[in-house]
C-alpha cells in the first residue's frame, strides 16, 4: 500500500429523476473531476444508482480507476422503476491498488429500503463503504452493531480498516458516540472532519470517515460540489506502512 493515501467519501446526489440521476454527461464529468484535481486513491460513494456510476465508467478507466459495487436490489436492481432506486455503495480506486471487492446487506426490516456494506481488499487493509437508514433509529443501531461485529472480525485477522459512509447521524447522536467508542477500543478512529456535511443539516456532519489509528492525518478537505446536496470528505493520510 501507498506510504501516502487520499481516501474520500461522497453521497451524490439524491434527487432522482424520471430517466438518471445524473441530469446529464456534464454532471458525470463534474464527478470525474472531482476526483482527478483532488487525486484521490480511494472513494466510498452513497446514494447514487449503479447505472448512473455507469455513465462515468469508461472515462474512469482511462484515467486509470476502476468502479466496483452492485446495487441494494441485486438483479431486481435491473428491472424499471426498481432501477431508479438501486443505491449503490461503490468503491472506486485507482488499478493495482486492490484485490476483491464484495457486497453485504446489512440489517434493514422496519424500513423502506435495503441497506449494504461493500468491502474492497487493499493487501492488509479493508476499505468499508456504507449508507445507513435515514428513517428509523432502531434499524440505525441494528445496523452500527452489525457494522462493529464485522470490523471486530476483521481486526481479529489482524486487518487495518478504513471505514467511510453516510450514517445519518450526527455527532450528537447517542448511538453514534458509542459506535465512535467501541471502535476506538479496536484500534479504529474517526477523523475529525466537522462541518456541516449536508445542506439543511446545520447541527454537524452525517458523512463520517474511519481509519486505524496509526494512519496520521495529513489534510482534510470538504468542497462544495454542484451535483450533490452533501460535501464530500477529502483526507490525506500517512500509513506508515514500511
Amino acid at each position: 500500500m501507498k506510504e501516502i493515501l487520499t481516501i474520500a467519501t461522497f453521497n451524490f446526489q439524491n434527487t432522482y429523476h424520471p430517466y438518471q440521476t445524473l441530469k446529464d454527461k456534464s454532471d458525470c464529468y463534474t464527478f470525474i473531476k472531482f476526483i482527478m484535481e483532488n487525486d484521490i486513491d480511494i472513494l466510498g460513494t452513497q446514494e447514487t444508482t449503479l447505472r448512473n456510476l455507469k455513465l462515468c465508467e469508461p472515462i474512469l478507466q482511462e484515467y486509470g480507476y476502476k468502479l466496483y459495487g452492485s446495487g441494494r436490489f441485486k438483479k431486481l436492481g435491473t428491472i424499471y422503476p426498481i432501477s431508479l432506486a438501486n443505491e449503490t455503495n461503490s468503491i472506486i480506486f485507482k488499478k493495482g491498488l486492490g484485490k476483491g471487492v464484495s457486497t453485504t446487506s446489512i440489517p434493514w426490516l422496519g424500513t423502506a429500503f435495503p441497506r449494504i456494506i461493500t468491502r474492497a481488499d487493499f493487501e492488509d487493509i479493508v476499505f468499508l463503504n456504507t449508507h445507513l437508514d435515514n428513517l428509523n433509529p432502531k434499524v440505525k443501531i441494528k445496523q452500527l452493531k452489525f457494522i462493529k461485529q464485522m470490523i471486530r472480525s476483521l481486526v481479529n485477522e489482524n486487518k487495518k480498516i478504513i471505514l467511510t459512509g453516510d450514517f445519518n447521524m450526527t455527532l450528537k447522536n447517542k448511538s453514534l458516540k458509542e459506535f465512535i467508542q467501541s471502535l476506538s477500543l479496536l484500534g479504529i478512529k474517526r477523523v475529525e472532519a466537522n462541518e456541516n456535511s449536508c445542506r439543511g443539516i446545520n447541527f454537524g456532519p452525517l458523512d463520517h470517515i474511519f481509519i486505524p489509528n496509526d494512519f496520521e492525518v495529513e489534510e482534510i478537505k470538504q468542497p462544495t460540489i454542484s451535483i450533490s446536496d452533501h460535501k464530500p470528505i477529502i483526507v490525506k493520510v500517512k500509513t506508515n506502512t514500511k
